[in-house]
This record gives structure tokens, C-alpha cells and sequence, in this order.
């Protein structure tokens, strides 16, 4: 069983799996060391990780929350526990979490950690993709708080049916039964044309919108990257407005860092500790410390446009100039240049493979891949193709480069082994982007309304793969308008967590098409609510094996009480319910009740149309409503208010930027299509209320044959 996405096959066939075994149960295994085979060490080799830590002594929960809990079911050891979070830390990589629990407090960040070992022999068991969410447990008396708090009285726990019905629920995307943490949630984020960045969250259910935030920009985006500990977002800005740092967290611009003239390629180092900018205006590379966003060093590389790529695991950065010379190499630890090589004039894109030795640059001038020794930083040869060529990517193995040539509607596969072109692939309609899954290479095509799949298995072979084009969309890309950028900062195609699909933005259609492996064209779409989606990717919030046997994945967690952990295994086959406890907040003095959970927006809404107003289908009407901001901060201006209205529970879906009409008053003219129940929203994601932060306001539409008097004065 893969992670699915909700609504797509994958997530049936694992529905269809739970409903037809009947006799499993909570913790139920079979066959454990049959199914062990895969990915799992050998039992003997592996020392067995150290058992979580013991609650510390104390009579009061809200002091010391229950750190663990463990369940042992034939010949499975699963244990479950909340532990602290540090910056870098997460399931990502980065440092063990320290052996000691967390204080798990309503709202606060932890690392939600299973360990699954051999019971037996303690073997760690890896190789796993677990599914895990954690659902608070109801109470007699209302469930508000567990027992020892408050004297709260709770539901004894699930048992097995219940623990596999609920795992059901969650997996269905049911808006009536949704778990307070999802532990295999992922976000899309999307760099728009209108200077926004938006998340959105693919999962969830149709009757709410999927939009999470909309970060408004100081200008026009130019390109981004993640950090691998997923916390920062770096958006490169046009007009000399340097680099913005997005807190992925909160989805808030957390700092603006100067950087250079015309900043454009932006890349993080593969350890982590620092940012590269390319600025093309004034010839520098900007390198900044990820930690602190401070700029450690500017260098002087060349004119013109630049990408940048990292060889040795980050030891060595290789950076181009498009209207100069030569490739600079710089110590990826000192920031000390190792060197130039020259190439001449005209490259415009890079990739490195540590696993073939070399690092590629294209030049689309002259039309050739030059070929640069990674070790003896030197000119190795020229693979000659035809004049210009746009995006290289190397695929993840490392031995074959695919170099995208739009004006020749061409892709060449190169053979990094042998420095030569391994195939030449036609059909395309201005290729200008690649990624990868495990089995396809997309190609998206700017010229077309369709992307191309590349079988990886068939390229080494002496046959040239066919081409498997799907539609997407109904405009080509070009059809948005603007002049392509340097190609190598689009990537429009995201490979979707699964492996096994990707989603793609189209900014003519402004949407987002989602597409899996073995159909014919995408199986669904997702709303980009009224924005230009240019490049996207995916933030993976899943559980991830970060050491042998350990499963983990930060999470935020809900409101104090005693909560139901839902675990589900794809290898061996199991579904268990475990259980952790979240204390009350620990409040500073003069903090007040509400401090540690979800921060209060500071924006007030005061619809001016009264509650449960009735309009008329097809007939226009202007919705007014007062937002001020709370304190003392500044008035908000209409281009940082948004407002959506939607047909409930699913249906129609209307968003835009309101008008300011003075004194915190807005208005938007809205006409709504059919008869039904609507809700209004209202958001100021930059004051930090996206939607869903701010209460919503109910809108009842009569059709036009049973239609009576309007009630309110919002017409």
C-alpha cells in the first residue's frame, strides 16, 4: 500500500483491503517474517533501539503528559511517543530527537515518532510506509478533558473494529470524521504571476477549500526552493527586492534578506546550512546562512544569467554565466573559489551527478552539452547537438542527463557513462521542463496542452523509448502570454509523494491538473483560485524512516486531552491504535487561556448585511463587511483582503479582491448563479488569517420562481 491522494484509485484499493479483512484487528499481524523480507536488515546485525523513555514522576497529567505508549502484537513491537522539536529536526533527517519526551501542550510543535521493532529480537523493521493520524478521544461528559484533568471522565479505548473503522473514516476524506493530526499530509506550493505564493492542501475534502495560504510577496517571483527540513520557503523577487524567506509553518514571510541586482536562481546546499542566489544584474552570487538569513559572502562569478548546481554532496558548487566565459568553482564550505573553466559564451543550464563523476553545462548558442570533470574540475569533451537548447536535469540515478531543446522540439538522452547521446527524442512541442518519478520522465511541453512520459526502464536500451503523451488542460502553457524565462527556473511539474504521479500547473488554465501512472489523462484537478500557477512543488509532511526502525514527522498538535493514535502498516499488514496525551497550554503570566493553541488572527470581520441573508439567483448584490485590524496595527488595504463565497457543501466556488470603500468598510459584487445555502469568507493571509482563521458568514440564494424580498441592506 502506497500513500494515496484522497479521491484517487490507490486510496480504494487500501479501503477495499481494510473492508475485506474482517478478522483483522488492532494490532493484528500475519505473517510477520514472510512479509519481513523486503527492505529489512538481517535480525542478528541489528542492535535494538533503546526503549522510550518512562513518564516522569508526577500525580498531575497537564505537568507531565504521558510520553509513550506501546502495544506488542505476534511478534510486533510498536511504540509511540511525542518527543521535542528543534530547528533542523524532523523527518527529514538532521539530528536524533533527544531521548527525553516533550512537554506535549495544546498547540505546541513536536516530533510524532513510532518505533517498530521485532519483539523477539528487537530488530528494528524498515522499509515501511506507515499511515498514522491521532483523533481526540471522546468523554462522558463531553470530552474536554482527560482523566486527571479537570476531573474529566473518557471513553475507554477503541477496540479493534472501532480502531479499523476509524482508520476507514480517515482514509475516506470524510468532513464528519476527521482526526485532529494527520500524520501524511503534504502541501502544494505554487509560485503565482500576481507576486503571491500559494498552500494548498490536496487533501482535503470537497466542501472546504483546499486553499491553506496565500503569502503576498514585496514583488514578482523569479524562482523558489525548499529547505530540507521543510520549515523555509526561499523566493527569489524581481525588482531588486532580494530574497524572501516564507516561515512553511505559519505561511508568513518571515524575513526579506538584500541580496544582489535582479536575484533569479535561487538553491540550497544538500546539507542544509546554506542558501545560493544567483544575481543576474550585477554578476555575484549571493551565499547565505540558512540558520540566521545572514548573507555570508557575495561572489563575483560573471555577467548574465546564472544557475548553479552542487557536486561531492555539496562539496563543490558549479556556477554559470551566460555572457561569460567560464564555469566558477567554488568550496562549498570555505566559499573560496577553486577555479575557473572555460566553456565560452552562452551557457544556460547545469546539472551534476556525483554517480557518473561529471557535471554537464549546455550551451544553446553553439548547441553543445559541454562534459566537465567533477574531480579534475577540467574540460572532458563536447556532446555536439543543435543550437537552443534550455533545461538539463540528470535522472536520479545519476547516469543519464536529459537535455531539453525547445526550439528544436527535441529531448537528447546523454549516457554519462560514455559521454555520448544515448537516444534523440522528437515529437514535442517546445519541451522546456523535466522531472522524474521512479518509473517516467516527465517533459512538460510550453507549446501544447500536454506533458510527456518517458519510460526510465526503456532508456538504456537500443531502442529509443516512445513517447506516452497526456492531455492536460485545455490552453497550452505559452497561452498565459509573457516571454519564457531562463528555462531552468519553471518547474511546473511536481512529483507527487507516491512516486507513481505528478501534478502539473497550468498557468493558461489556472489550475492544477493531477495526473497517476496507467491512466490516459488526469484524474482530477485542483483550484489555483483565480492565480497563474508558473512553478510548483510539493512539501512532504509524511512520516519518514529518519534511523532503522524509526518513523517519524513534526506535527502541530490540537487542544488538551487524551488522544487516540491510529497507526496503519503496509508490510506486514496491520492497523493498531495506541494513545498520547496533550496537557493544557503552559501559559506566560498575562498570556491568557488561549495561549499555546492556533493564534488568534489579528483581524476582525463585522459583516454589514445581516445573518442568514437572502438573496436572489441571477440577481446582483454588493456584500459589505468592515475588517480592522486588532491594536495597533496598521489599516488593511484591499489588496491584502480576500474574499470567497462557495456553494455548501460542494459546488460552485467564487473568489477576488474586494473594494475599499473607507473606514475599513469592503464590498465585493457578487452574483450568485443557482439557488442553495453559501457561505462567505473572508482572509488576510499577510496579517495571518488565511482562510478558515475567520468565522464564516451563512448566505441563503432563493431561485428566481420562489424567490421574496431580500432581507439586510447589503443590496
Amino acid at each position: 500500500m502506497r500513500r494515496t491522494w484522497t479521491g484517487t484509485h490507490g486510496l480504494w484499493l487500501s479501503l477495499a483491503w481494510l473492508g475485506a479483512s474482517p478478522a483483522l484487528g488492532c494490532g493484528r499481524v500475519e505473517a510477520l517474517l514472510a512479509s519481513r523480507s523486503e527492505g529489512a536488515g538481517p535480525p542478528a546485525q541489528a542492535a535494538a533501539p533503546p526503549a522510550p523513555a518512562e513518564p516522569a514522576p508526577g500525580p498531575a497529567l497537564a505537568a507531565a503528559p504521558l510520553p509513550s505508549s506501546r502495544i506488542e502484537r505476534d511478534g510486533l513491537s510498536i511504540a509511540f511517543a511525542l518527543r521535542s522539536l528543534g530547528r533542523g529536526e524532523g523527518a527529514g533527517g538532521g539530528p536524533a530527537p533527544a531521548p527525553e519526551a516533550a512537554g506535549a501542550t495544546a498547540g505546541s510543535e513536536v516530533l510524532a515518532e513510532f518505533t517498530i521493532t521485532d519483539a523477539a529480537t528487537g530488530a528494528p523493521v524498515t522499509g515501511l510506509s506507515p499511515l498514522g493520524w491521532m483523533s481526540r478521544r471522546a468523554g462522558t461528559a463531553g470530552g474536554a478533558a482527560p482523566a486527571g484533568v479537570d476531573g474529566g471522565a473518557v471513553d475507554a479505548a477503541p477496540d479493534d473494529e472501532d480502531c479499523q473503522g476509524k482508520i476507514k473514516s480517515f482514509m475516506a476524506g470524510l468532513l464528519a470524521v476527521r482526526p485532529e493530526v494527520d500524520m501524511n499530509a503534504y502541501l502544494l506550493w505554487t509560485l503565482n504571476e500576481d507576486s503571491t505564493v500559494s498552500a494548498i492542501n490536496p487533501q482535503i475534502a470537497l466542501g472546504r477549500t483546499k486553499l491553506r495560504s496565500a503569502v503576498s510577496l514585496a514583488g514578482p517571483g523569479a524562482s523558489f526552493a525548499l529547505h530540507p527540513d521543510r520549515e523555509s520557503l526561499y523566493v527569489t523577487l524581481r525588482g531588486g527586492r532580494g530574497l524572501a524567506v516564507i516561515d512553511t509553518r505559519q505561511g508568513l514571510v518571515r524575513s526579506n534578506v538584500p541580496v544582489g541586482d535582479d536575484p533569479s536562481c535561487v538553491a540550497v546546499a544538500p546539507d542544509g546550512r546554506t542558501v545560493w542566489v544567483g544575481n543576474d544584474g550585477d554578476g555575484t552570487v549571493s551565499v547565505i546562512d540558512a540558520r540566521s538569513t545572514d548573507v555570508l559572502k557575495t561572489l563575483a562569478v560573471g555577467p548574465g544569467h546564472h544557475e548553479i548546481a552542487f557536486s561531492g554532496g555539496g562539496r563543490a558548487a558549479w556556477i554559470t554565466s551566460q555572457r561569460g566565459e567560464s564555469v566558477v568553482v567554488v568550496d562549498g564550505a570555505t566559499l573560496e573559489p577553486l577555479g575557473e573553466i572555460a566553456v565560452g559564451e552562452g551557457v544556460v543550464a547545469i546539472a551534476a551527478s556525483d554517480a557518473s563523476g561529471v557535471v554537464y553545462a549546455a550551451n544553446a548558442a553553439r548547441g553543445e552539452v559541454v562534459v566537465l570533470d567533477a574531480a579534475r574540475r577540467d574540460v572532458a569533451g563536447r556532446i555536439a547537438l543543435k543550437p537552443g537548447l534550455g533545461a538539463l536535469q540528470f535522472e536520479p540515478r545519476g547516469r543519464f542527463a536529459f537535455a531539453l531543446n525547445p526550439a528544436a522540439n527535441e529531448v537528447a538522452v546523454l549516457d554519462g557513462a560514455t559521454g555520448a547521446v544515448a537516444h534523440t527524442l522528437t515529437g514535442f512541442a517546445a519541451p522546456d521542463a523535466v522531472t522524474f518519478t521512479d518509473a517516467f520522465a516527465y517533459v512538460r511541453n510550453r507549446g501544447a496542452a500536454k506533458i510527456s512520459l518517458i519510460d526510465r526502464a526503456a532508456i538504456g536500451g537500443p531502442k529509443a523509448p516512445p513517447l506516452i503523451d497526456v492531455a492536460v488542460g485545455q490552453d497550452a502553457p505559452s497561452a498565459a502570454g509573457g516571454r519564457p524565462g531562463p528555462t531552468a527556473l519553471a518547474m511546473p511539474i511536481a512529483p507527487m509523494p507516491e512516486g507513481n504521479g505528478a501534478v502539473v500547473a497550468s498557468p493558461a488554465d489556472r489550475m492544477l491538473y493531477v495526473y497517476v501512472e496507467g491512466m490516459m489523462a488526469p484524474i482530477g484537478t485542483l483550484p489555483s483560485y483565480g492565480r497563474e500557477p508558473r512553478s510548483i512543488l510539493v512539501e512532504d509532511r509524511s512520516l519518514k524512516e529518519v534511523r532503522p526502525g524509526v518513523y517519524a514527522t513534526p506535527v502541530r498538535l490540537g487542544a488538551e486531552g487524551l488522544y487516540d493514535v491510529e497507526l496503519l502498516l503496509d508490510r506486514p499488514r496491520a492497523a493498531v491504535c495506541l494513545e498520547a496525551a496533550v496537557a493544557p497550554a503552559r501559559c506566560a503570566p498575562g498570556e491568557g487561556s488561549g495561549c499555546g493553541g492556533d493564534p488568534a488572527p489579528g483581524i476582525e470581520l463585522a459583516p454589514l448585511f445581516q445573518p442568514d441573508l437572502r438573496l436572489e439567483a441571477g440577481e446582483p448584490a454588493t456584500l459589505r463587511f468592515r475588517a480592522t485590524a486588532a491594536g495597533a496595527a496598521p489599516a488593511l488595504d484591499a489588496k491584502e483582503v480576500e474574499v470567497m463565497i462557495i456553494r455548501f457543501p460542494a459546488g460552485y466556488r467564487w473568489s477576488g479582491a474586494p473594494k475599499a470603500e473607507g473606514d475599513g468598510i469592503f464590498s465585493v459584487a457578487f452574483t450568485p448563479p443557482v439557488g442553495g445555502q453559501y457561505r462567505f469568507l473572508a482572509a488576510a493571509p499577510g496579517r495571518g488569517a488565511p482562510f478558515g482563521a475567520l468565522p464564516f458568514v451563512p448566505l441563503r440564494v432563493s431561485s428566481r420562481r420562489d424567490a421574496g424580498a431580500a432581507a439586510g441592506g447589503a443590496r
